[in-house]
Parts: structure tokens; C-alpha cells; sequence
């Protein structure tokens, strides 16, 4: 009986055999077959190790060309030593805390100011151009595909970036969840140093696509998919947004590009105005670092409840009342997740795995309720819940109102404290461009439609304020407004 395919090597082998002329990478500076690409990889491989990169060694990865960096990151794969990506856009404080967080061992970056203190730094550079022009074929040590390969970290809404630490063998199953990548081309706009991008273009990789890099010149979307003949554009709401403002100029994307958004919350607003604008071939992802993808809404499944979809192949969720019951249909409540590959705790942080992992189970700390087919719908996140006068107010239901307002681009609600009521919902808003609006209307807009649980007052910002996903933080918006009391 033949062994299961465990490793990146043993599954680029298998496409460079079976698919070998078919583009791997499409870039604007590079297009690698899967043979070529093998061919390269390997190559690095035996040149790393030559600089004593093994097995015991935790690199950590900095490099701006993002082929670059997917070379290295398959040949560190290869070579099964662990990495973590230290994003070059962060400051040095940050890359030194998170080097030190999963013990890395050496940096392998392409400019020496992308030292770390305290580690040796090999040049990414000198590798690849050493590999280029002797490229050697010595067999590399095997390994054990379920120990550690790639430390991810969390988005950090909610503070320091928690630290996910998967196998190869785990990053296997999470890819085999994305089978509609199979003979695909995949373009993400998102640099590869970023988690999700990262974990894409080894999916892609995985299931024998094409891994499709954003042309950094002034070409857009449009004309990228169009060039490329791109079938599946990832997107985070962020970029979601962009692509709607391209399109109301340059009209719909190819007939054969489908838009998948994740990474955040998707506003109905913005589902449709895509179908509408630039491709009805809509999917949104509900997906966490620790578990991969969760749920997708397929295009005829977009409706006011903002749903994300039925669970993923092999994945199991439930929404479970205070007392652990499971909730009712359609009934709010805590969701927990059960699915392959994913992960059992933090790196580092005994508090958080044993808040957020029970039972088997991930709990993320998302309000969620499941409808009578199974399809997941989101409602914030349980710490952003307010409670007034014993009544439950969700931070989504206040900002799924306010984003139907036609002069509100983006919403987010929170709580302020009071001495009478416990918490009190405020929220601000983002306008659409060329929009005016005053705040007093829209607090009159969201108290005909939700009474008592309406926002008492409403800031209107020039910007919310988000992170690299764009996801909004609203910590920031806490900070910049004050917790200050309203009217009682």
C-alpha cells in the first residue's frame, strides 16, 4: 500500500511528475513551472544546509520579493526546519519580541538591517544566487512531517498576536480543505508575509494551482486577471472594498474570475455592491488561524444575516448556550470548532490555550447562532457584548443597521460604562465618500429600527481604524474617543 503524501516535498514531487510544465508561480518578476520549481527549491535547499540550517534550527524568514520568500519558505519546508516570517514592514522591537517568542535560532533575511540581536543572520540573497548558479542535487535528511514547521501568529485585535504553531502534516490537512484550488490560478494581493497569504500559496501549492503575485506597478486587478487568467481572487474586505471602487471604472472582472473575501466580517452592503459591480461569483470564508478554514457562503446564499456558510468538509461546529447545552436554531450563542489539522494550543501561553481550547474543541470567543440548514451567521465577539439593564446587546446588530444607513460606509459599536445602566452601546461610523451625515440623524435612523438596543451616541471618524487585514480594532477606537459616560 502506497504511504499518504505527508510532506511539501514529496507533494511537489508528485505535481512536478504528473503536472511538471504547469505553471507553479506567475510573477512579474519570475514564472516557474513545477518542475522548475522543484528544481529550485531543492537547490536551496542543499545551499541553507550548507550554512548549517537542519532540523534543530527555527529560522526566522524576512524577505520582500515574494517569491523570494515562497522559495525559501518551501525550501526550509524541504529541509524541515521550522520557520516563523518576520514581516519587514514591522518595527525591530516587535520582530525581536516575536524571534524570541518561538526561540528562533537565526534569521534568513535579504538586508543586513534585518538583524535580529543575538542571531546570526544568513543572506537570503547569496543563497538563492549560490543555489542559481551551482545548483546540487545532494538528498537532503528525512524528517517526521508532525513535528513543528510553521509558527503563525493571530491578527492582534485584541493584543499581543497570539503564536499557532503547526506540522506539515497539519498544513496538509487545512489544504485539503481548499480542493477548489486543484488546476486553479490564485491571485491574493496580500504580500506572503502575511499569515493568511502565506497559508494560501502553500494551499495552492498543495492542491497543484497556480500561484498567481500581484503585479506591484499600477496595473489593477482587473487587468492582472484578465492578463493572468486568474480563476480565484482572495480577497480581505480591505481589498474587497478597493475592488468595488476599481470597478465602478473599469467594470466587471472576467466572466471566469470568481471573489472569495474573508479574514473579517463581510457587510451585506458590500457582498452586493460586488455581485453587482464586479463579479457575481461571490464566496465569503469564515476562517481563524487556529483551525483554517470554517465555513464559506456560496454566491445564491448572501442574504441580511450576513451568513458564511455551511461547515467545510470534515469540520464540526456547534453554538453552545452559558451552560454548554447546544442552542437552538437560529438562537445566539457561543460557537466551537472541531476540525482537521488544527491547532491544540498557543506557543507560550498556558492562560489563552486553556481559555480557548476544550475539550477538542476551539472556541474563539465568536457569538454565532447556526439556522435550519446548518449555515453558520456570526454576531461580534463575545467580549464585545453589551449588557444593559440585563438586556443583551450585539455589537453586529447595531453595525449591520447602521452600514443599510446609504451614508455609512462601516460601523463598529462598543460599550461605554455607567453607573446606572451598566453599559451603555455607543458606535462610530466611516461615511461614504462624498457623503455628509450628521450623527444626530443617524441616532435617529438606528433607534427606529432597533429601540432600546440603538447606540445613544454616534462619532462619526474620518477613517476607522484597522489592521493589516482589515479588520477593524476597536480598542483604537475606544482610545481615541475616551470611555467617557453619556447621558443617563
Amino acid at each position: 500500500m502506497t504511504p499518504p503524501v505527508r510532506t511539501f516535498r514529496e507533494r511537489l514531487l508528485e505535481h512536478a511528475r504528473s503536472i511538471g510544465d504547469v505553471p507553479a508561480i506567475l510573477a512579474p518578476t519570475a514564472s516557474l513551472s513545477y518542475g522548475a520549481l522543484v528544481g529550485e527549491v531543492h537547490a536551496l535547499a542543499v545551499a541553507l544546509r550548507s550554512r548549517g540550517i537542519g532540523q534543530d534550527t527555527i529560522v526566522a524568514l524576512t524577505a520582500r520579493s515574494e517569491v523570494d520568500h515562497l522559495l525559501a519558505a518551501l525550501a526550509l519546508l524541504e529541509l524541515g526546519a521550522p520557520q516563523v516570517a518576520l514581516a519587514s514592514h514591522d518595527p525591530p522591537a516587535m520582530r525581536l519580541r516575536l524571534a524570541r517568542r518561538v526561540g528562533a535560532t537565526l534569521v534568513l533575511a535579504d538586508r543586513p538591517d534585518d538583524a535580529v540581536a543575538g542571531l546570526d543572520r544568513i543572506d537570503l540573497g547569496a543563497a538563492l544566487a549560490s543555489a542559481r548558479s551551482n545548483p546540487r542535487g545532494d538528498a537532503v535528511p528525512g524528517f517526521d512531517a508532525s513535528t513543528p514547521a510553521l509558527y503563525l501568529t493571530g491578527s492582534g485585535t485584541t493584543g499581543e498576536p497570539k503564536v499557532i504553531r503547526y506540522s506539515q502534516h497539519d498544513l496538509a490537512r487545512h489544504a485539503g480543505n481548499h480542493i477548489d484550488f486543484a488546476g486553479e490560478r490564485v491571485l491574493r494581493p496580500a504580500h506572503v508575509e502575511y499569515n493568511n497569504s502565506k497559508r494560501m500559496r502553500l494551499y495552492t501549492l498543495w492542491q497543484g494551482g497556480t500561484c498567481v503575485f500581484a503585479d506591484g506597478t499600477a496595473e489593477s486587478l482587473h487587468g492582472q486577471c484578465a492578463r493572468h487568467r486568474v480563476t480565484w481572487l482572495e480577497l480581505s474586505p480591505l481589498h474587497g472594498a478597493d475592488l468595488l471602487a476599481a470597478s465602478r471604472v473599469e467594470g466587471m472582472l472576467p466572466a471566469y474570475t470568481a471573489v472569495r473575501v474573508g479574514g473579517a466580517r463581510v457587510p451585506i452592503a458590500l457582498r452586493r455592491a460586488i455581485m453587482s459591480a464586479a463579479s457575481p461569483r461571490l464566496f465569503v470564508s469564515y476562517g481563524t488561524t487556529e483551525t483554517s478554514l470554517i465555513a464559506i457562503a456560496e454566491p445564491s446564499m448572501h442574504d441580511a444575516r450576513e451568513t458564511v456558510g455551511p461547515p467545510a468538509a470534515g469540520v464540526a461546529v456547534e453554538v453552545s448556550r452559558p451552560d454548554g447545552r447546544c442552542a437552538a436554531p437560529d438562537e445566539i450563542g457561543e460557537i466551537r470548532i472541531r476540525a482537521p489539522g488544527m491547532a491544540t494550543g498557543y506557543v507560550d501561553d498556558a492562560a489563552a490555550t486553556s481559555k480557548h481550547f476544550r475539550d477538542g474543541w476551539f472556541v474563539p470567543g465568536d457569538l454565532a447562532s447556526l439556522d435550519v440548514d446548518g449555515r453558520v451567521c456570526l454576531h461580534g465577539r463575545k467580549d464585545d457584548m453589551m449588557i444593559m439593564n440585563g438586556i443583551n446587546i450585539f455589537p453586529a446588530e447595531i453595525e449591520r443597521t447602521l452600514e443599510a444607513h446609504p451614508a455609512v460606509e462601516a460601523a463598529a459599536a462598543f460599550p461605554i460604562p455607567s453607573a446606572v445602566h451598566g453599559q451603555i452601546p455607543v458606535a462610530a461610523v466611516e461615511l461614504r465618500e462624498g457623503c455628509a451625515c450628521a450623527a444626530s440623524e443617524l441616532v435617529g435612523y438606528a433607534r427606529s429600527a432597533l429601540g432600546v438596543r440603538a447606540p445613544r451616541r454616534i462619532e462619526i471618524l474620518a477613517a476607522l481604524p484597522r489592521n493589516a487585514q482589515g479588520k477593524i480594532v476597536r480598542r483604537e477606537i475606544v482610545g481615541m474617543l475616551g470611555a467617557r459616560r453619556v447621558g443617563e
